[in-house]
């Protein structure tokens, strides 16, 4: 693939193929907790939901930047020789993760170290399936990802029947889920890097440095880490917004913004997952249009996105302070969030496949949302909860596009 030959969109009947693999997972999970609740009752079910929950970061971390950097590098001229370098980055995290669990539940099987083992695992296991996944679409391997998630889906059904049926416990039912995605990971690493990955893995035991386009993996492991940040800063955003909410004690408002979170992140995630379809070949386009065209097409987004976002957080602000809190002006603010994350991501998509500058400016954008937010949360949330937990991601998202849009002025 040269920058001359941009990589062709995936047909809509693909697209809509691909949302539906992923969103048959997510309806599977969602539901199959909902049932776990009922057939394990509230004890059980805390150990379960409680282990995964702590370990949810981990698969922000394991796939987001690596991915990313994938779909970001491996399109481009002579990037098709760094797939095998981007399997194993996602398959190493998830392979230190298991031996660590192994070793824990030969330990003590029943143990909480051995459980939350377990669930660190499977987190890792979820982001190495999710950079494989993508590397099947960078290919054109669109139903690698279909076939990935819906197996996925599938696996968390047969989950719920296994407990309906022997009576599993929490452990038990998180070392299934990690087996499937041992075989699935596994197969899935085969079918895209073949030999390749056994090469470069042998390579590595023996001392030798991995053999990548450039010379040097430093390029790609830089990408990786620097886009990492935007997905991880959110999730730690959530994280520090449901701990406010902890704080409050309140389980009624905790369990009000776990509804209204679960509606914003069917947005969010929507539009990211529609962004690294499309990503490719916008990495291609920069790659022949220049760095240049990007920031600019960027800037033009950037402007009316952030000018219209501080308009809207003002107006919720002044709603705040005049003791707005309900449902009606609720729905406003996550309205608001979501056309925000809408405007920005796209421009950040654009920054973040220029070079390393454009990254590093994406990823210190990102840091400082996370501080505006947990700044504005620890305010907000006692003050207006749901509402407030909302206005806050607003702001942090404001000042997020503003920063970059600073951070572009006189850029070329």
């Amino acid at each position: 693939m040269t920058a001359r030959q941009s990589p062709a969109l995936p047909r809509p009947a693909a697209i809509a193929a691909l949302f539906a693999g992923r969103g048959a997972y997510r309806t599977a999970l969602w539901t199959s907790n909902l049932v776990l609740l009922g057939l394990w009752g509230p004890g059980e079910f805390a150990l379960y939901a409680t282990a995964t929950g702590v370990s949810g970061w981990l698969i922000a971390l394991t796939s987001s930047g690596i991915e990313k950097a994938a779909l970001a590098l491996v399109p481009r001229r002579g990037g098709g020789g760094l797939i095998p370098l981007f399997a194993l980055l996602a398959a190493a995290p998830f392979a230190l993760a298991l031996l660590g669990w192994l070793a824990l539940a030969a330990a003590d099987p029943s143990g909480a170290p051995a459980r939350y083992a377990a669930a660190a695992a499977l987190a890792c296991g979820l982001g190495c399936c999710a950079v494989m996944a993508g590397l099947g679409r960078v290919a054109g391997r669109h139903r690698v990802d279909v076939l990935a998630y819906l197996t996925l889906a599938c696996a968390q059904a047969g989950g719920v029947l296994l407990v309906a049926w022997t009576g599993l416990g929490a452990h038990a039912l998180l070392a299934v889920h990690v087996g499937v995605l041992v075989v699935l990971d596994g197969t899935l690493a085969a079918r895209l890097a073949g030999g390749r990955l056994g090469k470069l893995i042998k390579g590595l035991l023996r001392g030798r440095a991995p053999a990548v386009p450039g010379g040097s993996p430093g390029p790609a492991l830089r990408a990786a880490a620097l886009l990492s940040a935007g997905e991880v800063t959110s999730v730690a955003a959530s994280s520090v917004m449901f701990g406010y909410f902890a704080h409050l004690g309140d389980a009624h408002a905790t369990s009000v913004f776990y509804v209204w979170s679960v509606a914003l992140s069917v947005v969010t995630m929507g539009v990211g997952y529609l962004l690294r379809i499309v990503q490719p070949r916008v990495a291609v386009w920069i790659e022949g249009a220049g760095s240049g065209s990007a920031r600019g097409a960027a800037r033009r987004i950037l402007v009316p996105a952030v000018a219209g976002g501080a308009a809207l957080t003002a107006a919720l602000a002044a709603a705040a302070a005049a003791g707005q809190r309900g449902p009606v002006a609720t729905a406003c603010a996550l309205l608001a969030e979501a056309a925000l994350v809408a405007a920005v991501l796209p421009a950040f998509l654009l920054v973040e496949n220029t070079d390393d500058g454009g990254r590093r400016r994406a990823a210190v954008a990102a840091c400082l949302q996370l501080a505006v937010t947990a700044a504005a949360g620890w305010f907000l949330v006692p003050a207006a909860e749901s509402f407030g937990a909302l206005l806050a991601y607003c702001a942090g998202e404001v000042v997020k596009g503003g920063i970059m849009l600073l951070s572009l002025r006189g850029a070329r």
